[in-house]
């Protein structure tokens, strides 16, 4: 699956989906808080299915958490108690990821979001750099494909250009707010999508994003051609778009 650019999408990572009102042509999901009942009302309804999981990061919430070594995790993500930074080329943390994206495949889902590979802008207690995140993205896009999954690229602006030609989209947090909308553009180039997130203030209020905020957003040529949705910082069910 190759999306064009422009579409619309949904994203809602909070917990389970459970309103599939927003008349969009992408849902972004859970991988774990979803199941394939989920999956096939969204397709019955002729919604493409993007599932969402970290591949870089260890959460002790997660089904499989057990299965992850001590050794594999590094510091602790900052504001994210419980989630620590993964060695991305440890073998062990390879085997869980290729089982992540058989449960992506049975469950139905259209493609995989992999969060958290930009482990070289931050301190995760290993030797992380933009090679490694792109070894470890060229990996992950090989099992991600070969079970039929489309794959996508998240943030990680340092590896733009080195990944656009082997991934499907990339999702993006605030360019907008850090003025760095340009460094995503090509993927659009190459009428990949942007899929684009802002957490303004407002947001998952009952009076909305204020107007001003808005348009701030709304109307910046940065972002021109992405398909930008205005979230909560905890990506609720709530949606706003432009």
């Amino acid at each position: 699956w190759q999306p064009s650019a422009g579409l619309t999408w949904q994203i809602v990572l909070q917990s389970p989906l459970t309103s599939t009102a927003p008349n969009v042509s992408v849902y972004d999901i859970d991988l774990f808080e979803n199941n394939a009942t989920l999956v096939k009302t969204l397709h019955s309804q002729g919604r493409k299915v993007i599932c969402y999981f970290s591949a870089g990061s260890y959460e002790d919430f997660r089904d499989d958490a057990n299965q992850f070594k001590k050794v594999d995790r590094g510091n602790e993500l900052k504001n994210w108690p419980g989630e620590y930074w993964l060695n991305t080329n440890s073998t062990n943390v390879r085997r869980i990821m290729r089982s992540r994206l058989d449960l992506a495949k049975s469950i139905g889902c259209d493609g995989v979001d992999p969060d958290n590979l930009d482990g070289y802008d931050n301190n995760p207690g290993f030797p992380l750099t933009t090679q490694t995140a792109i070894d470890y993205l060229t990996f992950l896009a090989i099992e991600a494909h070969s079970r039929g999954l489309a794959i996508g690229l998240k943030n990680s602006g340092k590896i733009v250009d080195a990944t656009v030609d082997f991934l499907q989209w990339v999702v993006n947090e605030q360019c907008v707010a850090f003025g760095e909308c340009g460094t995503f553009r090509k993927y659009l180039q190459m009428n990949k999508p942007v899929f684009h997130i802002e957490y303004p203030k407002g947001a998952g209020s009952a009076s909305g994003v204020e107007i001003s905020q808005r348009n701030a957003i709304c109307n910046d040529p940065s972002r021109k051609g992405f398909s930008t949705v205005m979230k909560t910082n905890g990506l609720s069910d709530w949606l706003e778009t432009c």
